[in-house]
């Protein structure tokens, strides 16, 4: 929202702070009256637009803050002409173009200078080397290029510089090895090449060394250590250094963090890392590195003395050793383990099980033989396990089944044999499942198939049989399936059509039979598509001529029969995709017979041709003989107060006597439900189907209309997310709406019961659904839907805890000649709109703010009526407060970082994105709020980024 501060009456003052307010729009040019000013803070608002000029003509000016802003356009020239000037930040802007020349010369004060995160480009000029009281220096993450001086030596009182994310090349300077107060310098992510300069392992005041991710190369000097008693961090990865790793190393005793990798290092790893007891992080990863001894027992003996150590990495290199007993003696704070592609020998030992602060552990590519140890209870925090690609034998433990955090689980191209674990449904966080090519048998268990939040899943290569289960269909996020190289038989089930997500389907070399399902044209995101070398047989589907991101397709050696498809992807297939299915025909390029002329054919097209007239005339007389027989039937439901419990009156009719029954005769323990206008009961029909029975009180003011409304709008939508009404009973002293039943209650219920617990993936996913619900009603219909009362008990949740929108009895239609109604009804305080409130507008963008509100209340599990929201506070500016403080975490739902593995970027990152959406989406003003289109695509990024994130930690 747009403000502007009031500047009349500080004519003489000396500071002004406005700092982290979401101010938007330019900066006010009055700030240039404001003659006595020293500092100017103007950070983390929204200004845009140029820098102003007049700023600079405050001659008493002494420092400006105008960082994480949206400024855009060069430095002003007049900045430069400001004697006075001791700190300038403009860092997390848009500022572009090069830094002038010659014009450092005029601020021979300056202390502090802060361009990062911009897009500034050129070279830095010369002149700025003369800013002899230069103590900060940062102008990282823009786009600089070309030499850093040798004049940087001059400066002499710097005490950080940061160059990190730029262009920079050629030689370091060897007169950086002048700045002998330098604490921290990084200049990582630049092309610099050539020889680190010895003299800089020679500032003794160093803390942080930073060089990684450029092209250095040559040895360290063996001396290093020896003077560098402060150094807390080195960083020389991802480079082109050699030589061996200095022994001296262990002389820097304050050293936390260690990163040495993708290097050329060679020779041994000196057991004296062992001496530095604070070590906390240690990369050694990627180089020629090897061991003193074939056991690991010195290195493993002399780390164990890191008690703080937290990541552990040798991975890729030629140690040629075996994996010692002596690993469960590392720290037991050690979270991230690696030792992946590095030649190691042996089994893997039981005392593994002592690393009980593991989140990553890697052995992968390796020469592992003997059994997966079953020590894996106290492992309760591990998140990825990558055994992958070893000798390892026998059969998957069961023990597995404990790591209830586990994320990602390889096991592929080793020798495991035996069943997959029935159990493995307990792993309720796994999202990678990778099994493939081992010797497992048996059957798949049914339980595999009830992990509805896995994404990736290969038990490719093994020797599993029997069919696969209906229940597939429920894995609605799988991206990756491959089922490739079994003895799986039967049909391949027509439930898979529900796998929107899936990208990549391999059923190949398997002996599965029947035709290939129709339901394959709903994969809509399916790039590759593998049925190959199976007894399938029937036609290729048209309906995959949809599938318009498909790249492969391989449908070899089957029996199909019949024309191959032409359209959508199919223009790009060739003959490889439809090899040795001798009854296909099509294009002679495809290297299969032509398709015979149907001689009927030019007949049926006649036919065509008169019905194309014909029709539209019957159809329209058949159209309003339908229309007055179900007018006379629903007039004779009414009369009669009975219902058909299905859209198709399949089923017999049911009276209000009946309805009593199925309820017990409404039994307050059959309530599960209470709203404005009435009461819900769960009702249980002879045939032992539920239903959920909405009841109105006929004696509340408005019950009537909220009927009318309810079952005009339910009886014409039909969505996913939307709760599907059965049928309706209606006489003068009786309404009741016939509702399918949910039986997992509603999203208050989980937010609020202390037995029960959403986590951020549910959370975002029931948003998501809530989200396209609400485009439906919006966009989706022929009639504009507005809900007017979304709240957390007015969204239900079915077994697969999918959301449903429930409860329109307050709803209104917009015809397309209505943006906006008004309206005396009364929706629910705390979720209404400002101007619902106030003046009864009804629009979608009403809907949108009470959305905002459902989505700040689920992630943070605040009501807006909460009773630490009095006076001018409430839900809103709470988040909008947090946000601006950067104190996300202390706004997240507990019950998400009730456990330290969840206090990580990915849930406060997300979560972070998530209030700023609903922020935009409870701006005051209506026309300012986003689009309701807008909501699920954004949700959806934040939820993928947030998979990733997770990945990763």
């Amino acid at each position: 929202m747009e403000k502007s501060p009031s500047l009349g009456l500080l004519s003489k003052l000396r500071g002004l702070f406005l700092i982290g307010n979401r101010f938007t729009g330019a900066i006010p040019q009055s700030l240039s009256n404001l003659s006595s000013l020293e500092r100017i803070g103007l950070a983390f608002n929204e200004f845009s637009g140029y820098i102003p000029p007049s700023l600079f003509n405050i001659s008493t000016l002494q420092a400006i803050d105008l960082g994480d802003n949206k400024l855009l356009g060069p430095m002003p020239s007049i900045l430069f002409n400001m004697p006075s000037l001791q700190s300038i930040d403009l860092s997390s802007n848009e500022l572009s173009g090069r830094l002038p020349k010659d014009t450092f010369n005029h601020l021979p004060n300056l202390q502090w200078l802060q361009l990062s995160h911009n897009r500034f480009y050129g070279g830095l000029p010369s002149t700025l080397f003369s800013c002899k009281h230069l103590q900060y220096l940062s102008v990282q993450t823009n786009h600089f290029t070309g030499r850093v001086l040798p004049a940087i030596g001059n400066l002499t009182m710097l005490e950080k510089l940061y160059l990190i994310e730029n262009d920079f090349a050629g030689a370091i300077p060897n007169e950086i090895g002048y700045l002998q107060n330098l604490k921290k310098l990084n200049i990582g992510a630049n092309q610099f090449s050539g020889p680190i300069p010895f003299e800089i392992f020679n500032i003794s005041t160093l803390q942080i060394i930073g060089m990684s991710l450029n092209n250095l190369f040559g040895p360290l000097p063996s001396n290093l250590g020896h003077f560098l008693p402060e150094l807390q961090m080195l960083l020389l990865g991802e480079n082109e250094l050699n030589g061996t790793i200095p022994s001296s190393i262990s002389n820097a005793s304050q050293l936390t963090r260690l990163e040495l990798s993708k290097n050329s290092f060679s020779g041994f790893i000196p057991n004296t890392i062992g001496n530095l007891a604070l070590l906390q992080y240690l990369n050694l990863g990627r180089n020629n590195l090897t061991i003193g001894s074939p056991k690991m027992n010195s290195l493993f003996s002399s780390l164990s003395n890191c008690k703080y150590l937290e990541v552990l990495s040798f991975e890729k290199n030629p140690l040629n050793a075996i994996l010692p007993n002596s690993i469960g003696n590392l720290s037991t704070s050690l979270q991230k383990f690696f030792l992946d592609g590095s030649n190691i020998k042996g089994s893997i030992f039981q005392d593994i099980g002592n690393l009980s602060s593991l989140i990553i552990l890697d052995l992968s590519y390796n020469e592992l033989v003997g059994l997966i140890p079953t020590a894996w209870e106290k492992l309760s925090m591990l998140q990825v396990l990558y055994l992958h690609k070893n000798r390892l034998q026998g059969p998957i433990p069961s023990n597995l089944c404990h790591l209830k955090s586990l994320f990602q689980l390889s096991l592929g191209g080793n020798e495991l044999v035996g069943q997959i674990p029935g159990c493995i449904n307990n792993l309720t966080l796994l999202r990678n499942l990778y099994l493939g090519a081992n010797k497992l048998t048996s059957t798949i268990p049914l339980t595999l198939w009830s992990m509805k939040d896995l994404l990736e899943v290969d038990l490719s290569s093994n020797s599993l049989s029997g069919p696969l289960s209906l229940e597939l269909g429920n894995m609605k996020v799988l991206r990756e399936l491959n089922l490739s190289n079994n003895r799986l038989s039967g049909d391949i089930p027509i439930t898979i059509g529900s796998l929107k997500d899936l990208y990549l389907l391999s059923s190949a070399q398997n002996l599965f039979e029947g035709s290939i399902p129709e339901s394959f044209g709903d994969l809509v995101s399916l790039e590759l598509l593998d049925v190959s070398s199976n007894n399938l047989s029937g036609e290729i589907p048209k309906s995959l001529e949809a599938l318009i991101y498909l790249k492969y397709l391989n449908v070899s050696f089957n029996r199909l029969r019949g024309e191959i498809p032409t359209r959508g992807p199919f223009i790009n297939f060739t003959a490889a995709s439809f090899m040795s299915n001798d009854a296909l025909c099509g294009a002679l390029q495809l290297q299969v017979l032509p398709c015979k002329k149907d001689g009927s054919r030019s007949k049926r097209s006649k036919i065509s041709h008169i019905l194309t007239f014909s029709l539209p005339t019957v159809g329209l007389t058949v159209i309003l003989v339908a229309s007055l027989v179900l007018i006379s039937k629903k007039c004779q439901k009414k009369s009669t107060g009975s219902v058909d419990l299905s859209p198709l009156a399949t089923w017999r009719r049911v009276s209000h006597h009946e309805l009593l029954r199925a309820t017990e005769g409404f039994n307050p323990s059959k309530l599960i439900g209470e709203g404005s206008f009435g009461s819900v009961y769960k009702a249980t029909f002879l045939d032992g189907k539920d239903f959920a029975i909405k009841v109105l009180n006929l004696q509340i003011e408005g019950a009537f209309h909220s009927f009318d409304v309810e079952c005009d709008v339910l009886s014409s939508i039909r969505h996913r997310n939307l709760v599907k009404i059965i049928s309706a009973c209606s006489n003068m002293d009786f309404k009741a709406i016939v509702l399918e039943y949910m039986p997992n209650g509603n999203l208050e219920t989980w937010l609020y019961s202390g037995d029960r617990f959403l986590s951020m993936l549910q959370r975002l996913n029931i948003m998501i659904d809530v989200a396209t619900a609400l485009e439906y009603l919006h966009f989706g219909y022929s009639k504009t839907i507005v809900h007017c009362d979304l709240k957390p008990n007015n969204i239900l949740l079915d077994e697969e805890m999918v959301a449903h929108v429930a409860d329109f009895g307050i709803a209104k239609l917009l015809g397309d000649e209505d943006l906006i109604k008004r309206t005396m009804t009364l929706a629910t305080i705390g979720y209404m709109a400002p101007e619902y409130g106030s003046e009864g507008i009804v629009s979608i963008r009403g809907d949108v703010y009470s959305y905002g509100i459902l989505l700040m209340e689920t992630f943070t599990r605040k009501k807006p009526t909460d009773n630490m929201f009095v006076e001018e506070m409430n839900l809103k500016l709470w988040v909008e407060e947090s946000l601006a403080d950067l104190s996300i975490i202390e706004i997240i739902d507990a019950s998400l970082l009730g456990d330290e593995r969840y206090k990580n970027a990915a849930t406060t990152n997300s979560v972070s994105s998530i209030m700023g959406l609903a922020l935009d989406c409870c701006i005051d003003s209506p026309e300012e709020r986003i689009n309701t289109r807008s909501i699920p695509i954004a949700l959806n990024k934040i939820k993928s980024k947030f998979l990733q994130d997770f990945q990763k930690t």
